[in-house]
This record gives structure tokens, sequence and C-alpha cells, in this order.
């Protein structure tokens, strides 16, 4: 069997699988599973909705952005955490042939492959709901854009994860790109094919969200009205033009990275304030997720089981997903100050003794506050890192990225501050301002570095840090490449 057939069987299997379900958990909840039809599905407002929520539900999946692809596989790839799991040391040693680490990026393909053919089902119904009259033409337009901007921000890490390196092989095989749920096999694109794919989907969705209520409204989180309410949950208008920008990056085109991230810049400043001190840090309820700054972020009904499997100080030695004093201390410079160091970080005690406890991600006491459950995957500190790299004015340059790290409780850097030593800073700041959301591995990827630090080694060498040498490429899964 050729590769296109193997994932048309694949896309049959799963169009077939989602006809019957429907995919939404929620809707499910209501009628005994196996009775409906999508014609039942978009014949009603209300299911319409519940449809497009699935699609959130699947991508906050431990499969995807709950766990793999935020603050657990994709973060070992990127030497986040003390190697004292065999898991985490298979995949901090890119051992991507074992029969675990295969399973792994075989759900995660899987996983995305799916939600993405459950978009397209929804992007080809909601036009003919507008028509029929089931949903306002407004409305559909609203809700078509998420569905497309999903669609492409799905892609775009699946390109980044299992596409070549863009910087050394643009022209590599990279993934497939579906934008129809007709169960007719797509090509495996080259990287440059993918990520033009990605940015055509988006710049539709743009179009569609022109009259997002965000951009008017702000995220507005205390607002019930679906179309309303809470849109920084949703993949809105200006999450659109983030991942248009981080897109242009990825691929090399730094101009329109940056003259993307500045034609928003004044709204981002506006509906996306920086956080204040206190919210951070001396408060019961932490907001250790910076949630005003989240321009797209997903509900995760997991999260803080995953905390207390994963990251909890009631867990042993060799039970805990964590770091090292020193690791950690290396990358926030021995500044304790640092908001995102007092905000994320405690000393383990007993049984975790010697080691750093991650608390990102640690439920609250308070269960009203809005940012609970809620995984960050999209925030505005990243698009000034955007413009820091970016722009042609060293000065500029210097004013972005000092605006970060003045509102993370730090001093602006040297006006002495070289080209050289200023891309040094920004991996810095890439370093303290993600962990736990799977953006490292990413970057070095884009940045194409040949050695980057080894957890294995605290991070602690006199090598300036750099122990190991990443293998970027995840090799696609079996399931795309074995005949069955």
């Amino acid at each position: 069997m050729n590769r296109d057939m193997k994932s048309k069987s694949i896309y049959l299997i799963m169009a077939a699988a989602l006809l019957i379900l429907g995919g939404c958990k929620k809707f499910l909840e209501v009628q005994p599973q196996g009775k409906y039809t999508q014609d039942q599905v978009f014949s009603n407002e209300i299911a319409i909705q519940q449809a497009l929520n699935g699609i959130y539900n699947n991508i906050a999946s431990n499969n995807l952005y709950g766990a793999n692809l935020t603050n657990t596989v994709i973060e070992s790839l990127g030497q986040r955490w003390a190697p004292n799991q065999q898991a985490i040391s298979l995949y901090q040693a890119y051992t991507y042939t074992k029969t675990t680490s295969e399973a792994t990026f075989e759900s995660i393909w899987t996983s995305a492959y799916a939600n993405i053919l459950q978009a397209n089902q929804f992007i080809q119904q909601i036009d003919v709901a507008a028509k029929n009259g089931v949903i306002s033409s407004q409305h559909a337009t609203e809700l078509k854009g998420e569905a497309i901007g999903l669609r492409a921000f799905m892609h775009f890490d699946l390109l980044r994860l299992f596409g070549p390196v863009m910087k050394t092989s643009p022209t590599g095989a990279a993934i497939p790109y579906y934008t129809k749920a007709d169960a007719v096999t797509r090509p495996i694109l080259n990287a440059t094919q993918a990520i033009d794919s990605v940015l055509a989907d988006l710049n539709t969705a743009k179009n569609l969200l022109s009259s997002d209520p965000i951009i008017t409204k702000g995220p507005d989180t205390t607002s019930h009205d679906y179309y309303v309410g809470s849109r920084n949950q949703r993949f809105n208008y200006y999450a659109v033009i983030a991942l248009q920008a981080r897109a242009y990056l990825y691929e090399g085109d730094n101009a329109d990275a940056n003259a993307t991230a500045k034609t928003a810049l004044a709204a981002f400043d506006k509906w996306f304030p920086w956080m204040v001190y206190t919210d951070i840090v001396n408060n019961a309820n932490p907001d250790r997720i910076f949630a005003p700054e989240m321009i797209f972020g997903v509900y995760n009904p997991n999260m803080y089981v995953n905390y207390l499997a994963y990251f909890s100080p009631t867990l042993t030695s060799t039970q805990i997903v964590t770091a090292t004093p020193t690791m950690v201390q290396t990358v926030f410079e021995n500044n304790t100050n640092d908001y995102r160091y007092s905000s994320t970080w405690a000393t383990g005690t007993g049984t975790t003794a010697g080691l750093e406890i991650f608390n990102k991600y640690a439920d609250l006491t308070d269960a009203t506050r809005p940012w609970r459950f809620i995984q960050p995957l999209i925030r505005k500190s990243e698009l000034y890192y955007i413009l820091a790299e970016t722009d042609p004015s060293l000065t500029s340059q210097l004013n972005y990225l000092n605006t970060v790290r003045n509102n993370r409780g730090l001093a602006n850097l040297p006006t002495t501050t070289t080209n050289a030593t200023l891309i040094t800073e920004i991996q810095k700041e890439y370093w303290k301002e993600f962990w736990g959301e799977g953006q490292i591995f990413f970057y070095y990827k884009r940045m194409n570095f040949q050695y980057v630090p080894s957890a294995a080694n605290d991070y602690n060498s006199s090598d300036t840090f750099y122990e190991i040498s990443p293998i970027y490429q995840v090799p696609l899964p079996l399931s795309e490449t074995t005949p069955r």
C-alpha cells in the first residue's frame, strides 16, 4: 500500500467514526450515542455551538495540548525536566524508535488529524446551516473563522514537530494538509508548501473574523453570550494575527513577522494588559499563567489531575516530573525576584528534596477564578519577543525586550547590548517565559541550534551549557509509513 493510500485509509476510518459520533462529548450526553447524523447536529444552533466546543475539547486532550504538546513530552524534547523517569529519558535522548516513543507520537498524529477532520466537517456544514436559517450569517461567519483558524493551528504544530528544520530543508517532506472532509487523500507536502497552506488558512480566518467582538469588547470574561464571552478561550481575531506572526517567523520571513505583529500591537496592549505583580505573587490564588496576557488558551478539565499525576510534591523523586535547583537557577540567572520564578517554583522536601517543584498548573483555593483550568497556548509576550528579534532597529529591539523584562521584575538590558548579545538574551527569555508551555523545543528547531542545554547535566557545563545535539524531526508515525 503506498503512502497516499495509507493516509486515505486512516482518513476514511476517522471520517466514519466522526460522522457517527459527532465528536462532541456534550452533545452525546444529551441523546443516546450513535443516534444522530450531521444533518441533525446542524439543524440546531445549540448543537452547532456544542460541535465547535467538541473541537476545543479535543485540543485540550492529553494527547494534544492538555499534556503532550505543552508540559510533558514536548518539554522533555526541549530538555526541560530532570531525567528521573525512563520515559523522559527516552524523549530527552531523542530516541524516537522505541515502542513507548512511537506510541506517543502516533497518538499526537492521529488525535490531531482526527480533530482536523472534525473541524473540516464543521466548516463544510456551517455554511449550509446559515443558508437554511439555522444560524445567522454573522454568527456562522464567526464560528467558521474560528474553525479554520484552529485547523491552521493544529497543522502548524504538526509541521513544527514532524517536519524538517526550515532553515536547512525548506523543501523537505513534511505533512499532508487537509482542508476537506471528503476522505480523499492529500499528498505529503514539503515544509514550505505546508506553511504556505497554514498562512492561507490564517488569511481566510482573519477575513472571516474581521467583525470578531473581541476587537471592540476585548476578551470579556464576564459575558455569558456564546459569541462574545471569554473570546481569549476561542481562536479569535487576535489569535489569528499572533499565529500569523509566529508562522512567518518560523518560515524565516522576519519582515512579515515584524509587520504582522505590529499591526495589532496597540490592541494587544489595550485588551491583554501586563500582569499586576500582586496578582502573581503574595496572593492566596496566584495567577501563575498570567491570564490577562493570554491571547488564546483552552479549557483543560484534566489540568489539576495531571498536576497531581506529574508535578505534585506528594510524588516520589522517581515519579515526579521536575527540574533540579541547578537547572532552574541557571535559567533564572539566580534571580529569585523574577516573577516567573517566584510564582512557579518551590523547593522540594521529603522524597522530593533536592528538586524544584513546578507549580504553574497547581490548583487554586478559589474555584471561581476565571483562569482556573485554562491552558495558555498563545501569550502577548511572544509578540514582543518576535518584534525584539525582527525589528530593523537595535534600539527598538531592546525596547521591546525590556518591556517584557520590566513586567517580569527585571531591569533593562545595558544600552551597549549588541545584536549578538541580544539573540542570547531573547533565548534566555524563551527559557524563562514558556516553561511548561511547549515552546522551547520549537524555538531551538527554528533557530537550528546544533547544541542545546542538556537536562541530564543540569545545564551545568563549562561549555556554555551546550551539551546535547537535538534530533529535531520526529519521524512520521508507523500508521503513515507501514503498510496496513
